[in-house]
This record gives structure tokens, sequence and C-alpha cells, in this order.
């Protein structure tokens, strides 16, 4: 408990400073839809790992934005990688502050909340960045080695990702795990553990007369026309259509289901668990399910059924339909000479995104759709982790060292590049683990806690997890 009291004591000391270091990092735009301050954010983030003392730490460039690579060699028997991504989402709406500013204010049921765009990744990442200051300011040293590899694209797809793990492959081939860094708490002051996340595959389907041959070419026609020209957005609907059975919830496609993993026995018991836990409030348990938005599930279904559904189902999610004129009234009559809609498919182990992408294809074609086009928007694999894996087992004692029993999932509906480091490297995934809660970076108003309610955590709470994680991990079985 010494030098672990130490280290929690220095951050408590140190808030202030700790807080101008997040916020200074929140300030700096780094939009990549926009390729906003990305590669300024990107310097930012190196001078940050050289005032750590890296041994290595350079700007990664891509044929797209910049990633960041850092190596911290403490001569310790283990050695973690670490993913972040620096980059955010667009601005949008609804902001009460400007989103670059970094706010710090009350907000209901908390003390003080930071507000900014990336609050939820650049504030959380560089929280972890103020544990390691402490932690070597405490100790002259880190306890593990680690490997950092920070992207600028999460938000447009993490294409270079693979590209970025062979480029620093020599040194990745030796880390132990990866961790995710990031705050893990729901707003009520539960813990979540997610065991891995689903793939994704995220398509973009295209029916045209540039690409058929048939129907408008280069624009749009008077809808009067329609007797004689063949209507891409009709084609497009019916495509569409083969693909999915609305009233069987199931993917229509041949073989899409071909090797899916199904719900071991160690999974079974952790959606035993949680059907026990949320009885009778599955609708508060889905991560990522908007309060009042969803008044019956699928099938009408319940309790054990969904915890399954939501973790071991693939999906296939019409994300957006666009062909046309779409405005008010009938000023424009028209027949489109194109029609576009973008689909992403959640994919649990071991459904491969580009062996799905395959069947996709082979299905339209088989179906007489050969000529509508298939972009892709963005493909990642799943990744799994077991409960009894040593990188789990470190973190969930932590929890309880702090007092709090962390419900434990299977898996996370949602997706992300991580799966390319298990899949590429074999490497064991643990995600976000931290004290502490942000939210909102799809939306506006997006914030980190800064000072919790006594269930939630802060960003204090927060770095003292990371330090705890750490030298639980590095000590692990032992105590730390």
């Amino acid at each position: 408990m010494g030098v672990r009291q130490d280290i929690h004591d220095h951050i408590v000391l140190h808030k202030e400073s700790h807080l101008e270091r997040v916020r200074s990092f929140m300030a700096q735009p780094s939009v990549s839809q926009e390729n906003h301050g990305v590669e300024e954010c990107a310097s930012l983030l190196q001078s940050y790992f050289q005032e750590l003392g890296c041994n290595e730490s350079e700007i990664a460039e891509t044929p797209g934005l910049p990633a960041v690579w850092a190596y911290y060699d403490a001569g310790a028997p283990r050695t973690l990688a670490v993913y972040s991504y620096f980059d955010t989402n667009v601005v949008g709406e609804g902001w009460e502050h400007n989103p670059y500013d970094a706010v710090v204010t009350t907000r209901s049921p908390f003390k003080k909340v930071l507000f900014g765009r990336g609050a939820g990744n650049k504030g959380t990442f560089i929280a972890f960045l103020n544990a390691l200051f402490s932690i070597k300011q405490v100790m002259g040293n880190l306890p593990v080695n680690l490997m950092f590899l920070s992207e600028g694209e999460e938000f447009v797809g993490s294409g270079h990702i693979p590209m970025l793990i062979e480029r620093y492959r020599d040194h990745l081939e030796g880390a132990d795990a990866l961790i995710v860094p990031g705050a893990s708490q729901t707003a009520t002051g539960d813990v979540t553990l997610f065991l891995g996340n689903k793939g994704c595959l995220h398509i973009e389907l295209e029916s045209s007369g540039d690409l058929s041959g048939k129907g408008p070419v280069g624009g749009p026609v008077h809808s009067s026309a329609q007797p004689v020209v063949d209507h891409p957005v009709w084609r497009l609907i019916h495509a569409v259509s083969t693909l999915y059975d609305p009233n069987e919830n199931r993917i229509l496609v041949d073989g899409f289901y071909e090797g899916l993993r199904e719900a071991d026995e160690a999974d079974m018991t952790l959606v035993e668990e949680l059907a026990t836990i949320y009885n009778g409030r599955e609708s508060e348990a889905i991560p990522n399910l908007a309060p009042g938005k969803v008044h019956q599930f699928i099938n009408g279904e319940s309790g054990r059924d969904i915890f399954l559904r939501y973790c071991f189902q693939p999906t296939m999610n019409i994300n957006g339909f666009r062909a046309g004129y779409t405005g008010l009234g009938t000023l424009l009559w028209t027949l489109p000479h194109a029609a576009y809609c973008t689909i992403d498919h959640r994919l649990p182990p071991d459904l491969d995104p580009e062996v799905c992408l395959a069947k996709i294809r082979a299905h339209l074609d088989r179906n007489g759709y050969d000529d509508i086009g298939i972009k892709v928007l963005m493909s990642v694999p799943p990744q799994k982790l077991s409960v009894t894996d040593e990188i789990a087992q470190a973190a969930i004692r932590v929890f309880r060292d702090w007092g709090i029993q962390p419900v434990v999932w299977p898996r996370k509906g949602a997706s992300g590049p991580m799966g390319f480091f298990s899949h590429i490297l074999g490497l064991r995934v643990l995600g976000a683990t931290g004290m502490g809660h942000a939210s909102g970076h799809s939306g506006g108003n997006e914030f980190l806690v800064i000072e919790g309610d006594g269930r939630v955590g802060g960003l204090q709470e927060l770095e003292q997890s990371f330090v705890d994680l750490l030298l639980s991990y590095a000590t692990y079985p032992a105590e730390y």
C-alpha cells in the first residue's frame, strides 16, 4: 500500500496541473472527417510522450491522417501495448459551451464536469498519461514497458491501423497484452467490463445509371420519363430487400452465419449473471440505448435472450438511404440517376468481415444485382478476451479493491480497431477499465466527469485507477 498510496497522494496534490493538461489537449481541435487540426494534435501528443521520457516517439505518417508512436522501455518483465485515438467526431449541434473552450462547470448530479469535443477519448487518455507522470515521479520508473500507438483516423474507419501494426511489428510482437485506457463507469456508478468487441463491416451500396448503363447518367431527369427509363432507386430498394428478413430478424445472405461462434460455458455464466442483475430493466443495460427511445425488444424478448442476442448475434443495420429530392413539396419532379444505402454489420467471432463482404457480393450477383456497386467504408475484425486471462483478472481485482463488483459482459456490441491487434498479432485486448464517466462523443455537450457524486469517480479517481491497473498487472498474481 505504501508506494500505491504515495502515487495516489501525488495525483491529489497535482490535480489542478493534471486538469490543465487535459484541457489543453481537448482545446486542440482534431476532427478527422474534416482534417481539422489533426496534425497539430499529433504533434502535441508527441510532446507529451517526449516529456514522459519515452525512448522513442514519432509522428507516424500514413497515406491519410497521422498517428503517433511512442515506446517507454522501463526494463520491466512485462510489456503492454496501448491503443488510443486522438481524432474526434464533427462538432455538430446541441452545445451549451464552445466545444474547444474546455469549460469546467457543474452538471447534475456531478459537482464538476469538463465539456468539450473529445472528452471521452482525448480526455481519458491524457488522464492515463497523467497517471504515468505521477508513477514516474514517485517510483522513478514505470512498472511495465509501454508501447503507444495512437491514431488520428478512428472516426473515419481506422483504415491504416493494419499498416501501422506492420510498421511497428518488431516492437508490438513483444507485448504481452494490449489495453485501451478509458472510463468504464455508467452515469449511476456501475462498472462495466467488456471482454471484447464485435467486428464491423460498413459498406455503401450504389445503384446508378453510371454503373448499370440503365437509367439516367450523370444527373436526374424529369419524373414523367419513368415509363421509358429504368429507375435506380427502385432497383436498390429491391436489392436491399433481398438481404434481410425483418419479420424473422435474420440475414438472408447465403452462408452468412457460417463460422459463428456460439456462447461457451463461461459466456453463458456471464449472460445468466447479466440477466439476474438487470432483471426487468434490460433497457438500462444495453450500451448506447438512449433512455425512453425503445419500448419493446425484438420478438418481445427479455432477460437472458436479450443478452444472448446482443452479444452473440451479427447485425445488418441500414444506417441511411439517400436518393433524389428530399425537400419540401413538389418543386422538383425527379427521376434520380443514383441511390445509395449504407449498411453496417456488427460481427461476433468468428465472422470475418472480408468473408462476409464476399458473401454479400455473391448474393447480389446470384439474385441478378451484379450492377449494384459496393464500397467498403470500414472493415475491422472482432476480438475476445477470456475472463480468466491475467490482464482481465488484474483489472477485476482493482475494481474489487475499490469496493466495486464489476458487471462483466462477454463482449460489447460495438466495434473498434483493437480487433486488428488481436487478428494480426494475437494480442489479448482489455478495453476501458478506469473509474469515472464520460458521455456524448456522438452529440453535443460531450463531457468528462472531473468531480463525481460519491458513486461516479472524477478525474482524480480515473487516474488513480489507471495507476492501480498497471501495478496490479505488473505483479499479478502477487499482491500489488
